[in-house]
């Protein structure tokens, strides 16, 4: 392991991270992914951000060197018959899995399926080796966070996507 690395466990996984790397690559981010786009879903996002991590998440992303207001992509599925919308994203860190199941299962060819792990009734995560649309110039060694989340619209009603 290099000098620089710690090892990070959440849940079933355990992790080598450059944390000073993800940081430092972090910091030189001016805007998330639901910044940049600002359609009315990525403005709700942005809305309910604050709670859309559990906070043992929010502490995972301390600990992996992820600004958590830094995401690289949303994107909504659906909305469900309670109101709640069905979203999702993902981050990058530097660094490897060590321990625990990587999320991505391929199907066949070139497609895959995510499975991810429940953190509570709103919030799943999973990690896999990628780096899809990364914020990362050295896409080597990165290990994508990819999350699903349900949400509440919360701007305009008027605003709310169908």
């Amino acid at each position: 392991m290099k000098n620089d690395m710690e090892i990070v466990q959440f849940k079933n996984w355990k992790f080598e991270v450059d944390k000073s790397l993800t940081i430092k690559n972090y910091s030189n981010v001016i805007k998330g992914g639901a910044e940049l786009c600002l359609c009315n879903d990525c403005r709700n996002y942005i809305q309910n951000r604050e709670n859309v991590f559990p906070e043992e998440v929010k502490i995972l992303f301390l600990n992996l060197g992820i600004d958590y207001k830094k995401e690289v992509e949303i994107l909504s599925y659906q909305i469900l018959p309670d109101g709640l919308h069905h979203i999702a994203g993902w981050f990058h860190f530097k660094g490897k899995i060590i321990d625990g199941k990587d999320c991505r299962r391929n199907i066949r060819n070139e497609s895959f399926q995510i499975e991810l792990v429940n953190v509570c009734d709103n919030f799943s995560i999973g990690f896999c080796e990628q780096n899809s649309l990364t914020f990362f110039e050295d896409k080597e060694g990165l290990i994508q966070v990819e999350f699903e989340a349900y949400i509440p619209w919360s701007i305009d009603k008027s605003l709310e996507t169908k």
